[in-house]
């Protein structure tokens, strides 16, 4: 998200695109009206995936059988976290983030990716694909937990965190505050894709995970994890418990290695900016729990499920890294 005009404030971006996520499938909601009229009208659904929930001809149609009740309340549900998701976002959006409105001309910005003379070094970058990535992680569940095969959720999530981070996107570039950044956008479409492709490959999953991790930045007054970049982290981890040679090792299968990027000093006027990268040491707090609680499984309950997602997305103080300065 690339401002117009400079803010003695920084917006905080990451609130943004948190609060846009719950908007994740709230463009589907048309659509799924859309095909239920059509299915009422001639007998079948003009789409395929997750939404198309009725493939036999509805009650009146010669031959028809009604479709069974848990169609019905599958697609409630679907409806209920879409429709929800997208009243709130837009909602807040309008109040917060294109309060001075919008003009008539589409504006773009080139920001620049992670180089020394961008705004924030990157993070904000980081930021856009870390919060598409743990929306289609995190909405995969609330999706299934609707009742959908994992499959549909998996595209349900995807589609609809691809979409609202899109339409964010091309907003700002009719605001008059901000403006269209194709950088922020190819980082939208990179975390939704990793975490489709993490959430489709188990293989790759129970090896890799993508996180952040924070602590306060002298900078910041407050503790705030997604506003301060200067005290954010981003992390690639390769967890042994993932690897058949090393899963079965007592000490080994608790560690994981992680590679991590920072940029500091970018928030305030007149700081040094300094960038680095990280090779760090840490804990696989997953392993832990199910080896202390949940007889070595995994994902057993929703319980476990939901704290494994956590330990998933964001890096807990279990870690030692070793920094390697940039400029």
């Amino acid at each position: 998200m690339a401002q117009n005009v400079p803010c003695a404030l920084p917006r905080c971006r990451w609130k943004r695109l948190a609060a846009a996520g719950v908007m994740g499938c709230g463009l589907l909601a048309a659509g799924t009206a859309a095909a239920q009229q059509d299915a009422n009208e001639t007998g079948k659904l003009e789409i395929y995936g997750p939404l198309a929930q009725v493939s036999a001809p509805p009650a009146g149609v010669p031959g028809a059988l009604p479709p069974p009740p848990w169609h019905q309340d599958l697609r409630l549900r679907n409806t209920v976290i879409i429709g929800a998701g997208a009243l709130i976002v837009a909602a807040y959006g309008m109040s917060n983030w294109w309060q001075e409105g919008f003009s008539g001309g589409f504006k773009t910005t080139n920001e620049g990716f992670f180089g020394e003379n961008t705004p924030h070094g990157g993070m904000d970058k980081f930021g856009h694909m870390f919060a598409n990535y743990a929306n289609v992680r995190a909405f995969t569940q609330v999706f299934q937990a609707a009742g959908n095969s994992r499959g549909d959720a998996i595209w349900l999530s995807a589609l609809s965190t691809a979409a609202v981070f899109t339409a964010v996107e091309v907003a700002d570039g009719f605001s008059n505050q901000y403006r269209f950044s194709p950088q922020d956008e190819a980082m939208n479409i990179a975390g939704a894709a990793l975490g489709v492709i993490l959430e489709t490959h188990p293989e790759l999953d129970e090896k890799f995970d993508f996180r952040l991790g924070y602590s306060k930045s002298a900078e910041s007054a407050h503790w705030k994890p997604f506003s301060d970049y200067s005290g954010q982290r981003y992390l690639l981890v390769a967890k042994a418990d993932g690897f058949d040679a090393l899963r079965n090792r007592p000490v080994l299968r608790y560690l994981e290695l992680s590679l991590g990027y920072q940029a500091r000093g970018y928030e305030h006027p007149g700081l040094e900016h300094r960038r680095d990268v990280y090779v760090g040491l840490s804990l696989n707090l997953s392993r832990v729990l199910a080896d202390g609680f949940y007889q070595g499984k995994k994902s057993t309950t929703r319980v476990q499920r939901t704290a494994e997602l956590a330990f998933e997305l964001f890096q807990f103080p279990t870690a030692v890294y070793a920094d390697f300065r940039i400029d």
